[in-house]
């Protein structure tokens, strides 16, 4: 029993400091939280800087292989060796520089600017991730917020209802059964908001993961989000999807870019060349120079398997890209259906909750206090309708949430703010 105590105790200070530092730091803004977010994420900014890691190598693509150059000591005898200057006879100095078939660094350079675009774009698809992560972890902590504000209050109205039942008993119209069952509601009230507790930090480590902050730092309280509720545009959003998901538009780059690919590859069967110029000093001759060309012989059978070889992957590769458009094309248009269902679903229970089903359950619970003070109703009804109470409330907070949620889906499925005006 005293190890009970002291935990409870521990946990009861430990939700007061808490307390304490969250009235000390501002109220959390969504829109502050997405920018920070844009501008913090760890994710985000790996992305960019691969972006920039792959703008590099379009210099390295357009660029030859450097020239050779070098010097070869002839007809050295060999009494002389190891030292080939002793009484060599001849001297060449020689430069050498391979030259690409035409097209072929045209077609390296045009699959690495796609290849740039694709990640270009999945930087943007991976910044929507983000800022619908953020709305997710702010609407998820907004969620927990409320949970613990609305088990407070059911624990003061369950605090109400045991000196309802005390006083009852005391004068003889109640049992005390009812008032240990008031205390065990209690009870069991207060530790789920030790757990709500735990969940708040849990949430709060999210967002701040997302931020791109430490995990424990604090963070403030959220207002009121009801009033973000927004009702959703009648325009097509599956045409804006299509257009504006840059999902999509990086994989048409990768389309693009795997078929500059199969050029490159296609090239592969024309001659590179190699061209070589020498001068020779000669000791007891004449000094002369020479000039030698040399070309690879791709197509010959010996190396054509390779060819053929990259030429069919790259093929492959071409058709795997436009399946996987097409895979992301489908999902896309699933995910805006499921959205949109979802947001029908959630706004009607949000108003069904508002309008009916919470009044009718707080009209419940004043009745049945009335009834058990005057003896028509026994406690077990008065719990049972405190407990219908604190399930209304919890649902109806939680279709707001999943409805927030899925409005922050179809802004990162179709590309954009879809509340913004085009």
């Amino acid at each position: 029993m005293v190890s009970c105590g002291l935990k409870t105790i521990a946990v009861f200070l430990l939700i007061s400091v808490s307390v304490s530092l969250a009235q000390n730091v501002p109220d959390l803004l969504l829109d502050e939280l997405v920018k920070e977010a844009l501008d913090n994420n760890p994710g985000l900014k790996a992305a960019r800087y691969q972006t920039l890691t792959v703008k590099t190598k379009i210099r390295q693509v357009k660029a030859w292989e450097p020239p050779q150059v070098g010097i070869e000591f002839a007809n050295t005898p060999t009494d002389s060796f190891p030292n080939p200057l002793k009484d060599q006879m001849e001297t060449d100095y020689f430069i050498q520089q391979k030259f690409p078939f035409p097209g072929k660094i045209p077609a390296m350079s045009q699959s690495m600017e796609s290849s740039v675009s694709m990640n270009e774009y999945a930087a943007m698809a991976l910044e929507n991730s983000v800022i619908m992560d953020a709305k997710n972890a702010y609407y998820d902590l907004y969620l927990v917020q409320q949970k613990i504000l609305i088990n407070r209050d059911t624990q003061n109205l369950m605090r109400e209802f045991a000196d309802i039942a005390k006083k009852q008993y005391e004068v003889g119209q109640g049992i005390q059964a009812d008032v240990l069952k008031a205390q065990t509601e209690l009870s069991m009230l207060i530790n789920e908001g030790y757990n709500l507790e735990q969940d708040k930090r849990v949430a709060e480590a999210m967002m701040n993961t997302i931020l791109g902050r430490p995990t424990d730092q604090a963070l403030g309280r959220i207002p009121d989000i009801e009033k973000e509720i927004q009702p959703t545009p009648s325009t097509d959003l599956a045409a804006m999807a299509l257009k504006n998901r840059h999902e999509l538009m990086a994989m048409t780059k990768n389309i693009d870019m795997k078929n500059a690919e199969l050029a490159v590859a296609k090239r592969e069967y024309y001659p590179d060349v190699m061209l070589r110029l020498m001068y020779k000093s000669m000791v007891d001759a004449t000094d002369y120079w020479s000039t030698m060309i040399s070309v690879d012989i791709p197509f010959l059978f010996l190396s054509r398997g390779m060819v053929n070889g990259k030429v069919e992957e790259s093929r492959m590769d071409i058709m795997k890209a436009k399946e996987d458009y097409r895979a992301m094309e489908n999902m896309t248009l699933f995910q805006i259906k499921a959205a949109v269902a979802n947001i029908k679903t959630s706004s009607n229970t949000i108003s069904l909750y508002q309008f009916t089903i919470i009044p009718q359950a707080e009209q419940t619970v004043q009745s049945t206090k009335t009834a058990y003070q005057t003896g028509k109703a026994d406690f077990f009804s008065l719990v049972d309708a405190s407990r219908t109470l604190l399930k209304v409330r919890l649902d109806y907070y939680t279709a707001i949430i999943e409805r927030l949620k899925s409005m922050a889906t179809l802004d990162q499925v179709v590309g954009t703010d879809i509340h913004k005006p085009l």
